[in-house]
């Protein structure tokens, strides 16, 4: 259900001399090329794509060039025409022996002394961060104003034994000293008013241009190692907005410790489960792939209802999530998916005629972290459908692979569900038992929001159930939800959904397909209620998604979204269709999710349900 309906509001503005009326004559305008790339900072190893527009008449495009000369490589060049622009893929280099700058030029092929550029430093010299009472990596995580992390910076390559120093951005936000050579101690601000994003910096002395930071988010209240923050900001594409989705960051590492990567733009997506990230994302680990008897590769399918796919291989990585963490330095490392970059050949049990989703254009977000209420992606209600105890033909979600790759005609394989790709929450050493998101309420459309996702429920106090109703849920992990006299008996909570997605009569948008665009703004009280217990009514509202859309292009933050369910075409009267709470439902709401098998707070119902 999630991800389906993720929307790129990307406009490319011509020069005005790319305008011209009737009668005028139209002159040959100058050439020019705009360049930019998806990241301003690029490691050793890492990949990184990189745009053009490019205004030229004669439509010939440009030639790509990198200097010095083989240092790393170019690939996947492309020009269009019609929409004037071109770009290609830069990969570094594995390893650099000395301190070097590589420039990216795209030059006119009609006018050869017309280019543009970007450029990368990369040093051998190389820096990471660790908690110093645990030596874990350290990932973004929360604090309360006054409260203190204790940090050590790991160095490798720095032959001259300078060290670093240490920073804070913004200036002021908090103080940092230093306990040794290795050690720092940051202190948080002893107030804030709203929630404030600080950046603590370590530099390395012998070449400044080779830093490695960590992000603290300071609360007011309300912080804890088991709190990450939420962003609903457009997402991680420059250019491009998708509205209504949540956003985190996550820190993967090799498994037993060693290399990390902080990966940005994570979509938090309570309507799938597991975590699966975009192999472009994190070119410098080596993740263990999961294998089977004969050594074939176990590869995943995450098939979407638009349609389209993510593919890649079953791996094992080390997690951390703010300040906890699902690694085999604390208990085990994770099964998670890494979406494969390759163009690679998809069986038709999982691909069936879709695109497959293998760049952060195509995903909408770097990565994929699914929260919803169960331990595995083939889990529903206690009943594991891939591991063979249930159904002997499992269903098209994992397959063996010999190295030269699937075959079209593959079928899917049983797997145990240790193999299976997994939410990390049920990992962590004590709140894995569920979490809890919220997000501010919103009076109209806005360019951003920030919210938290908390960790556990009642294991801490600062998760306890709170004045919340429980909604029990069926055999299929759904509720039911009553509106103007239809009854939805496959209703559930997708954070991954841009919109409140069910039936109805209301008009869907010419442009905006996902959308219902109705003539006024057009108020409902719906019902939810449990499989066995739980009932509450929630009022929301549906306006014009292209009204909304057309009012200001950055804005990425509507609570009155609504659109057609998959099943809407065929849905009247039918109490089998789909009713999906997606983001806008989060909006003004604590919600929480508690996770299948685990154990749940003292009085409350066998999981998996839902409250808020």
């Amino acid at each position: 259900m999630r991800n389906t309906f993720l929307l790129t509001l990307l406009a490319v503005l011509l020069p005005c001399s790319a305008c011209f009326k009737p009668g005028q004559a139209v002159t040959q305008p100058p050439i020019s090329i705009s360049i930019s790339s998806n990241s301003s900072q690029l490691s050793i190893g890492q990949t990184v794509d990189i745009a053009a527009i490019v205004y030229d008449q004669s439509s010939r495009g440009v030639t790509w060039t990198v200097a010095p000369v083989n240092f790393g490589t170019l690939g996947n060049e492309t020009y269009s025409a019609q929409t004037l622009t071109a770009s290609a893929t830069y990969t570094a280099p594995s390893y650099v022996t000395s301190s070097t700058t590589v420039t990216i030029t795209a030059t006119s092929i009609t006018n050869p002394n017309i280019s543009s550029s970007v450029s990368f430093h990369f040093s051998p010299i190389t820096l990471s961060l660790s908690n110093t009472n645990t030596s874990l990596p350290v990932a973004s995580q929360t604090l309360s104003p006054g409260q203190q992390a204790s940090l050590t910076v790991n160095i490798s390559n720095d032959t001259s034994g300078k060290g670093v120093t240490w920073s804070v951005s913004p200036t002021g936000a908090g103080t940092v000293a230093v306990e040794f050579a290795d050690v720092a101690v940051y202190t948080a601000p002893a107030s804030v008013s709203s929630p404030t994003n600080v950046t603590v910096i370590a530099t390395s002395v012998a070449d400044p241009t080779v830093t490695t930071s960590v992000q603290f988010t300071i609360l007011p209240t309300g912080a804890g190692p088991n709190v990450t923050m939420l962003y609903v900001n457009g997402g991680p594409i420059p250019g491009s907005v998708y509205p209504d989705q949540a956003f985190t960051s996550v820190t993967i590492c090799n498994p037993g410790g060693g290399t990390c990567q902080t990966v940005n733009g994570v979509l938090v997506d309570t309507g799938s489960y597991g975590l699966r990230i975009l192999q472009s994302q994190i070119p410098l680990l080596k993740l263990p792939v999961i294998t089977d008897a004969l050594g074939n590769t176990l590869e995943n399918c995450d098939a979407l209802p638009d349609g389209s796919f993510v593919w890649g291989p079953t791996s094992t990585a080390d997690v951390y999530i703010g300040g906890e963490s699902a690694s085999s330095q604390t208990e085990i490392s994770v099964p998670i998916q890494v979406i494969s970059s390759a163009n690679n050949i998809v069986p038709e049990g999982c691909s069936n005629g879709g695109v497959d989703d293998n760049t952060a254009q195509l995903l909408g977000a770097n990565g994929i972290l699914g929260i919803g209420p169960e331990p595995t992606d083939c889990t529903l209600s206690g009943v594991n459908y891939c591991d063979g105890s249930t159904q002997s033909a499992p269903p098209n979600i994992y397959f063996s692979c010999p190295s030269t790759g699937c075959a079209t005609a593959a079928a899917p394989v049983v797997v145990p569900a240790s193999q299976q790709v997994s939410n990390p929450i049920s990992f962590f050493l004590s709140d894995r038992n569920g979490f809890i998101m919220q997000l501010p309420s919103v009076s109209g459309p806005q360019d951003s929001a920030l919210g938290t996702l908390t960790f556990g429920i009642g294991t801490e106090s600062n998760n306890n159930l709170v004045n919340a109703t429980i909604f029990t849920l069926d055999a299929n992990d759904n509720f039911t939800t009553s509106l103007n006299g239809q009854t939805f008996s496959n209703s559930s909570i997708d954070s991954g959904s841009s919109a409140i997605l069910f039936s109805s009569s209301m008009p869907i948008c010419t442009v905006y397909t996902s959308f219902y665009c109705p003539s006024s703004t057009t108020n409902f009280v719906a019902t939810n209620q449990g499989a066995t217990q739980g009932e509450a009514t929630v009022d929301f509202t549906v306006e014009n998604a292209s009204d909304l859309f057309s009012t200001n292009s950055t804005d990425a933050v509507f609570g009155t979204l609504g659109g057609p369910a998959p099943s809407s075409a065929s849905c009247q009267g039918n109490a089998s269709c789909t009713f999906i709470w997606g983001l806008p439902f989060f909006y003004g709401r604590t919600v929480y999710a508690a996770i299948d098998g685990q154990p749940v707070p003292s009085g409350t119902p066998n999981a998996p349900w839902w409250a808020y």
